[in-house]
């Protein structure tokens, strides 16, 4: 892949990686919306597929590149790491006799997110109105862009038929990976995964690198434990959910993202500034430019707004159709901003 899903130059490439002895990484670059990866663990006469993209073709051509090692070690377990439809909606491609696992809780919010073809209509609304003047045409613009490279329609969807909390070793071709659950941080029920004997860990949307993250759920200091948890493990290869591999700079560098942003919200928070005013001055900050690089670096907005409202006491970003409108259009507003 030498361009991302969206079209841009690739900034590193994507495709099928081996990065441990049988650990193979299915990379989108660069880790925008959608352009999440994946992981395949080959064991003795089985594998492990751990998420499966946003979208059934994604999925088939993802499972096409892999052919070579399932073929002789189909895969016998599916891990999906979160709730978020990009990393799980490609699951009806995969063997029908595979298990599929994931965490209680993400399965409990699978259920109650938007389906396929609740995108597949925001994305037509958002074509509608993208040449509209003003922050609505600014929303359509942003969204239509965003969604435009997957086939929700298309979708069946397959839910994942066992589930666990807390944490969890499964055995699949004499290979161990070790489960463990840490949210809710990114979503309700994000769980990571470490290969121990092949010193590798996939953190899914636990890990972002060189990729602005995106917290649904929080708190954020669940989203800090899981860092320092990852950072305990024995493990040399980190895969995030959304950007190039990495080691345990790529870690610390997120770690320190989140402790500038989680300090400035603080502040302005308790100065009564609103989320939207305080991701405004954060973006002004000199220590933002260490960041302003990063993919989708007005995603702030998002998770400025999950931090401002756990210190008011309202809860999780709400997942209806108007607040994830109105949440598009700040973040739309922000990425002008940035762009000046």
């Amino acid at each position: 892949m030498n361009v991302t899903l969206h079209g841009a130059p690739a900034r590193f490439e994507g495709g099928l990686r081996e990065v441990g002895r049988g650990v193979f990484v299915w990379l989108q670059p660069d880790g925008g919306w959608g352009e999440v990866n994946a992981g395949l663990v080959v064991g003795e006469g089985a594998s492990t597929l751990i998420d499966t993209l946003w979208d059934q073709p994604r999925a088939r051509e993802m499972l096409s590149a892999m052919a070579p090692h399932t073929v002789v070690a189909p895969i016998e377990l599916v891990i999906n790491t979160h709730s978020d439809g990009d990393h799980w909606w490609g699951n009806a491609e995969v063997p029908d006799d595979a298990a599929i696992l994931t965490s209680a809780a993400s399965l409990e919010t699978m259920h109650e997110e938007a389906p396929p073809a609740g995108l597949a209509r925001l994305r037509k609304l958002a074509g509608t109105v993208r040449h509209a003047p003003g922050a609505a045409g600014a929303m359509g613009r942003y969204v239509s862009d965003m969604l435009a490279p997957f086939d929700f329609d298309g979708v069946r969807l397959r839910h994942p038929d066992r589930t666990f909390k807390g944490e969890r070793t499964e055995q699949v071709g004499g290979r161990e990976l070790r489960l463990t659950e840490v949210g809710p941080a990114h979503t309700a029920g994000d769980l990571v995964i470490h290969v121990p004997d092949a010193g590798v860990v996939f953190g899914a949307d636990i890990l972002f690198f060189g990729v602005t993250p995106a917290m649904w759920a929080g708190p954020l200091a669940n989203w800090l434990r899981a860092l320092d948890l990852l950072l305990s493990l024995d493990a040399d290869v980190y895969v995030p959910g959304h950007g190039d591999v990495g080691g345990r700079a790529e870690v610390e560098a997120l770690r320190d993202y989140w402790r500038w942003l989680d300090a400035g919200v603080r502040t302005h928070h308790a100065a009564g500034r609103s989320a939207m005013e305080t991701a405004r001055t954060l973006i002004r900050e000199p220590q933002f430019a260490r960041y302003r690089d990063w993919i989708c670096p007005e995603r702030i907005v998002m998770s400025v707004t999950a931090v401002h409202r756990e210190l008011s006491g309202k809860g999780p970003i709400p997942s209806s159709p108007p607040a994830r409108a109105r949440l598009f259009a700040q973040i739309a507003a922000i990425k002008r901003e940035i762009e000046r």
